[in-house]
């Protein structure tokens, strides 16, 4: 080894080899984590979940699941795609009944998330053709809970046959049937409301967070 110093002492470099190159730092992979609640009275296992979630989601990165207790999993990518894929196309159950994600930082402030947004496609149906707007639409969001989004009825393909919100509601509340339109003063009709993708929900109190044999109403 020493000699091989010892020649390089002696070198004489040229004035490229001695400008060099500038060359980046391998970066550390970034992990982005989302915690999972699954409102379920079932134990969940995160090996079954995987199975279940990965052909559907196709991650382009390694993800990997943490189980934390309380029927919350930590799920970590070491893509950011395909975390927001996965919040994209809520809602999402599991067995039927309805799992709620949140970001996290880290696995110990995972179990302390409210896990009581979650984001669901509603169609409008039954409104006045005269109120079939935009505005409608985002006013009628906005009463059940907050505007994401309002679907192209062109780009959907539905032939105006009906209004499409994207909203985020809070569950802790039971989800509306319907919504009743005014204008101008004026009662001119109601918006009957249909939630796409529907969990298991329970006709008691309306809510999606546990199945009509755990409801405290009805007990």
């Amino acid at each position: 080894m020493s000699s091989i110093e010892d020649l390089w002492s002696r070198f004489s470099l040229m004035e490229e080899e001695e400008q060099g190159a500038d060359v980046p730092r391998k970066k550390e992979a970034t992990i982005v984590r989302l915690a999972a609640k699954f409102f379920t009275k079932r134990v969940v296992n995160a090996e079954a979940v995987s199975r279940t979630f990965k052909p559907l989601w196709k991650p382009i990165g390694e993800m990997k699941i943490r189980d934390i207790g309380g029927n919350i999993l930590l799920f970590e990518f070491d893509d950011a795609m395909d975390l927001e894929r996965v919040l994209e196309f809520e809602p999402w159950s599991y067995d039927k009944s309805l799992v709620i994600f949140q970001r996290a930082v880290d696995v110990e402030s995972a179990p302390l998330l409210a896990f009581d947004l979650v984001t669901f496609w509603v169609q409008l149906h039954n409104v006045p053709d005269q109120c079939q707007t935009q505005a409608t639409s985002e006013a009628v969001a906005n009463t059940i809970g907050s505007l994401i989004q309002v679907a192209d009825p062109e780009d959907d393909g539905e032939g105006g046959e009906f209004l499409r919100i994207r909203v985020k509601m809070d569950i802790t509340k039971a989800l509306p049937r319907c919504c009743k339109l005014w204008s101008d003063g004026e009662h001119v009709g109601w918006a009957l409301l249909k939630f796409e993708r529907l969990p298991n929900f329970c006709y008691w109190c309306g809510k999606v967070t546990h199945e009509e044999r755990d409801c405290e109403v009805w007990l």
